[in-house]
């Protein structure tokens, strides 16, 4: 199996794990405030990938890494973990649902625009496409569950915006910088519940939830934010921007499945279509691939590194 092939698997596994959030953070919300959920998802996240590299001996890669690059994990990890958390909570508080999911999905394009822009990293004029097809479907999607309405620069709007925007960087950023994966993801959750713990004096915080919560919590902290995130950590560097854009897209998808499955809403005739558009648009955007005969390697430069350094080993 190549490289691109292996990226593509991961890219998948890790929006399958990110599609589980919605419906998660939905119930969990339903018993606990906005705020306290992400502080607990991010306490879960960082205890569990401490865990893990306690127990394979690897702390001590944490802090070479660290050293290595003391300002790129504080600000990426705020940035991605924080910020871009804060700015997505204050979305759904400003504007209807259905606004606030197109604006943060076009976060996607966003990362073509940041891997030009900062990185040089050119996108294939069929990639951009799929994209652009698969954000159609995406738009279909929303528009079919209920009324646009009147999209205006708003404070939510622009709070939706820098959602996609700080998210976009985040994904740009880790993509093209070398580093430990499990330790990087470690430094990512500190350095972003550190932020989010400096706001505790803005918002409440609830320590004692229940124990049916605190069991949602874990798994929204472990599985959909740590395991994740590092899978698709691995698969930025294994594949191109325009082709994990595209997967991203998948999103939409896979919650709106499992918030059927889970909390037995019904999808719409209409929803289905965009789904089918997005689906199209991710299997052409890898046929396209498979039929290259090589992609160039500005495309994917840190393919030729080790993921993880300790593993390397």
């Amino acid at each position: 199996m190549t490289e691109s092939s292996k990226g593509t698997i991961y890219a998948i596994l890790a929006v399958a794990m990110f599609s589980t959030l919605g419906t998660g953070f939905k119930v969990a919300v339903s018993r606990l405030d906005s705020y306290s959920t992400v502080v607990w998802m991010g306490i879960f996240a960082t205890l569990a990938l401490f865990l893990y590299l306690t127990a394979e001996g690897q702390l001590q890669t944490v802090v070479a890494e660290l050293r290595q690059r003391p300002f790129f994990f504080p600000l990426a990890g705020m940035i991605g973990l924080g910020v871009q958390q804060i700015l997505c909570l204050r979305t759904y508080e400003l504007i209807p649902a259905s606004q606030a999911v197109i604006l943060h999905y076009t976060y996607p394009l966003m990362m073509l625009v940041l891997a030009r822009l900062f990185f040089r990293e050119k996108s294939g004029w069929r990639a951009v496409m799929c994209v652009l097809l698969g954000f159609a479907g995406v738009c279909l999607l929303v528009v079919s569950g209920g009324t646009l309405g009147d999209v205006r620069l708003s404070a939510g709007v622009a709070a939706a915006l820098g959602t996609a925007f700080s998210f976009a960087l985040f994904c740009v950023l880790i993509k093209h910088a070398r580093f430990s994966i499990t330790a990087g993801m470690l430094l990512f959750n500190l350095f972003g519940l550190v932020f989010l713990l400096c706001l505790l004096p803005l918002y409440p915080m609830q320590w004692a939830p229940g124990a049916a919560v605190l069991t949602l919590l874990a798994y929204l902290g472990v599985f959909p934010t740590a395991l994740a995130f590092i899978l698709w950590n691995r698969a930025l560097r294994m594949i191109p921007t325009g082709r994990s854009s595209n997967c991203a897209l998948l999103v939409p998808i896979l919650s709106l499945i499992c918030i059927a499955l889970v909390l037995k809403e019904r999808i719409a005739a209409m929803q289905a279509v965009g789904m089918a558009i997005v689906l199209g648009s991710v299997f052409l955007n890898v046929l396209l691939a498979k039929r290259s005969c090589h992609e160039p390697p500005h495309l994917h430069p840190a393919v030729s590194a080790p993921l993880d350094r300790t593993e390397s080993r």
